[in-house]
Formats: structure tokens, C-alpha cells, sequence
């Protein structure tokens, strides 16, 4: 059974089907020394400004907080060594000195939020802002901190080319941390020389209305039955027991059991990873938000319903074996087991050391456990993606294409990778 978790977690992770609001819902992400920071509301842009919750980001930072009502101050005291928000002022001093003249606060929601640039002379750091990652990475200044190399993961790259007609191949992996970037240049250089890109799905685009309509019809059953017409008894008592410890009540919890098999496991999935990864961080969503910020094109391989539809058309069977699969590992991660070798971290480390051959074995391995889900994900999916590819390298309207799709789709006896040498295409990795 390991090796099947393994590899349905691991290629579950690879693809990380997107759901409609998955873009729209990542937020800004703040980042202290690499680390993410909990905050108790989202930090957001206004005049220009990041804004993070004054109280919570200095917490984070391992400040205690005090308001003293009597001098209408915020007094910042980290290990005894006090700043001061006068309020009236909004000037910040620290031992009577002024060192910072005017502190753009905004009150909201019972909550003061300051910029977080403006922040910086307190805390004694430097804030870069990612556009690209939606992120921001906060470093401290002292000069006995040594800074750790950077080295940029290896990942998955090919270049096919024919006539005039070039295609960069990305293999990537839909969730990230923040050490992954910046990529190594060889991937920028293939994006900078490309003219449009294009990803499995666009994630920064909310599907349509008749989509939504067509995928709504996916999501839940239509004929009257319920999620407890579809599973076995304890499984059903363990997918209701879980839905009820995330927040599903009274009618919300009546329509989760509307819900099809499949759905309620891709709306789990995420609870059985441990490893802190985040979809705001994966590589797609890294260049589309690139080629947005460049004025670049994007286009799709395939559509939400091509997805969705494969999802939901796996025989019941099938979809029940990978509820319960998923279920374990939540039990097991609730348990406090280690799952790390069925997790995110260990596709991550395979990802950054550019694996072939260990990305390989988990699409054999998995043609192996369980045809049924190894053609759906990836033989029928990668005929697709071939005759697009192949489109372009003969009849596309661009000249270069930076293509980017799931690692797992350039790997295993039927790849992208292969289906193209068959069809008479000579393809370099980079």
C-alpha cells in the first residue's frame, strides 16, 4: 500500500487541479527569514502600500505589544528595547529619537495595519515585494547573519523546435515554498525568448458562466442520491466526522453530502499534506503571473471541464478507493505520524533535483497499481497535450512558446516527451 500512497499523493500534489477561486483566494503572502508569517488578518495593497496587522506581524517577529490608553501610545518592546507609535503624531521613536516621522496607520475593523516598508526601521530589516509570487520576503539587517546561497532547483526543461517554430517545455509542480526562487536562468532565458505562455489551465482566469453551470452539474449528484448512497458505512463516518472538524454545519453540511466522491477527496486532499507548501507558489502561477506583469499572451492545453470531467468520470470504485486513501492520511497526519515520504516535500525534492528517472518510476508505478487512474491523468490527458504542442510547432501563431505543464506529463513510457520522438520530433533538455 505504501507505494501506492506514494504515488497518488505525490501525483495528486504534481497537478493540484485548480479550483475556481484557488488564484483569487492565495492573498499576499509575508515571509520573516524564509519563514511564513501567521497573521491574524490577510496584509493587503492600498496607496500603493502593503499593509500587514500592526499587532500580529510584530508578534510574529517576537514583539510584545502594549497599548497604553493614558499617552494614546503603541509601545513595541522586543527583549526590553522599546519603540513607540505616538498615536497623535503617528511619528515612531526609540529612546526619544525620532525614526520615523510620520507612520502611515490605517485603523480598520478594530485593527491598526501598517506599511510594512514603513516598518522597517524598527525592526531593522530590508522587504522585497515579489509580484510575481504575490509575496512579500522580510530579512533582517544584522550584520552578523550570514545569508544562506541560494540554489535554484534544477526542474524539468525541453526545447522542441521545427522550421521556424520553437516550443519550451516546463515540467512543473503546482505548489511551491519560497526557496524554490528564483529558478535557475536557463528557465527565465526560455520564458524571456517565448512570445506567449501557456499552462495546462489558466488559473487566473474564473471559468465562465456556462462553464461554471457545466461544472457545478460535476461537483454534486443530480439523481437524488448522497454521498452515503456512494460509500460504505465507516468511510461515510469518517468523511462527515473530517467535514465537521473543518467547519461544516447545519446547511452547509447538508449540501456537502450532495457532494460527489470525487470532489469531497480533491476538497480533502489538501489536509493530508504537511509540508507548509502553497498553490500561491507553484511554478504556473509563477509565469502567468510573470507574463500578466509583462503584457504577454496566455493559452490553455486544456479546459476546467477536461479536468473536472476526468475527475468525475473515474468508475465509483476507483473513486472510492482514493477517498480512503486520502482519509488515511489525514488520520495518519491527525495521528502525528511521519507521511513526509508520501507528502509535497518529497515530490518538491525530486522536482529541484530535475529527477527523471525517480519521476518516472512514480508514473510506472502508478500504470502498475491502478490503469484505470494512470490512463485517466495521464495517457488520455497527454494525447491531448501532444496535439496541441504539435499545433503549434506547425500551424501556431507565434514563434516561440513557453508551455508549462505537471511534471508527471513529460514523465513515464507515455509522456509528452515520448508521444512527440514517436510522431518523428528530436527533443533536447536543457
Amino acid at each position: 500500500m505504501k507505494k501506492w500512497f506514494t504515488s497518488f499523493i505525490a501525483l495528486l500534489l504534481v497537478f493540484s487541479f485548480a479550483l475556481p477561486t484557488q488564484a483569487a483566494s492565495s492573498g499576499i503572502s509575508v515571509y520573516y527569514n524564509g519563514e511564513r508569517l501567521i497573521l491574524s488578518e490577510p496584509a493587503f495593497v492600498e496607496k500603493g502600500k502593503t499593509y500587514v496587522p500592526l499587532r500580529s506581524f510584530l508578534e510574529e517577529l517576537e514583539y510584545e505589544v502594549r497599548y497604553k490608553a493614558s499617552t494614546k501610545q503603541i509601545i513595541l518592546d522586543w527583549y526590553d528595547y522599546e519603540s513607540i507609535i505616538h498615536l497623535d503624531t503617528l511619528q515612531v521613536t526609540e529612546e526619544d529619537k525620532i525614526v520615523t516621522e510620520q507612520l502611515d496607520l490605517i485603523y480598520r475593523n478594530h485593527t491598526y495595519y501598517a506599511p510594512i516598508r514603513e516598518l522597517e526601521p524598527v525592526t531593522i530589516t530590508t522587504t522585497r515585494w515579489d509580484k510575481a509570487a504575490n509575496a512579500v520576503y522580510i530579512e533582517d539587517d544584522y550584520g552578523y547573519l550570514e545569508e544562506e546561497e541560494h540554489v535554484a532547483p534544477e526542474g524539468y526543461l525541453w526545447k522542441v523546435t521545427k522550421g521556424d517554430k520553437t516550443v519550451y517545455m516546463l515540467g512543473s509542480i503546482h505548489v511551491g515554498d519560497v526557496s524554490m526562487y528564483p529558478l535557475r536562468d536557463e528557465i527565465y532565458q526560455a520564458y524571456e525568448q517565448s512570445d506567449i505562455v501557456v499552462t495546462e489551465i489558466d488559473i487566473l482566469r474564473l471559468p465562465s458562466e456556462e462553464e461554471s453551470l457545466e461544472i457545478e452539474k460535476l461537483f454534486t449528484y443530480q439523481d437524488g442520491t448522497t454521498l452515503k448512497d456512494h460509500l460504505s458505512p465507516e468511510l461515510y463516518e469518517s468523511v462527515m466526522s473530517v467535514a465537521k472538524e473543518i467547519g461544516f454545519e447545519g446547511e452547509e453540511l447538508a449540501e456537502f453530502e450532495t457532494y460527489q466522491v470525487w470532489f469531497v477527496n480533491t476538497l480533502y486532499s489538501s489536509l493530508a499534506d504537511t509540508s507548509g507548501a502553497e498553490p500561491g507558489l507553484g511554478v504556473d502561477l509563477h509565469f502567468l503571473e510573470l507574463a500578466k506583469q509583462d503584457g504577454l499572451p496566455n493559452g490553455e492545453l486544456e479546459t476546467y471541464m477536461i479536468q473536472y470531467g476526468m475527475l468525475a468520470g473515474f468508475s465509483q470504485e476507483l473513486q472510492e478507493q482514493l477517498l480512503q486513501q486520502t482519509i488515511t492520511m489525514i488520520e495518519y497526519a491527525a495521528q502525528g505520524y511521519d507521511i513526509s515520504d508520501s507528502s509535497t516535500g518529497f515530490l518538491l525534492n525530486i522536482w529541484a533535483e530535475g529527477n527523471l528517472e525517480e519521476m518516472d518510476k512514480i508514473a510506472n508505478d502508478m500504470k502498475t497499481s491502478s490503469p484505470e487512474y494512470y490512463d485517466g491523468m495521464l495517457t488520455k490527458r497527454n494525447v491531448g497535450m501532444t496535439d496541441k504542442i504539435e499545433q503549434y510547432l506547425n500551424s501556431g501563431e507565434y514563434h516561440t512558446y513557453f508551455v508549462i505543464a505537471g511534471a508527471l506529463h513529460f514523465a513515464g513510457a507515455d509522456s509528452i516527451i515520448k508521444m512527440l520522438e514517436d510522431r518523428g520530433y528530436t527533443i533536447e533538455r536543457l
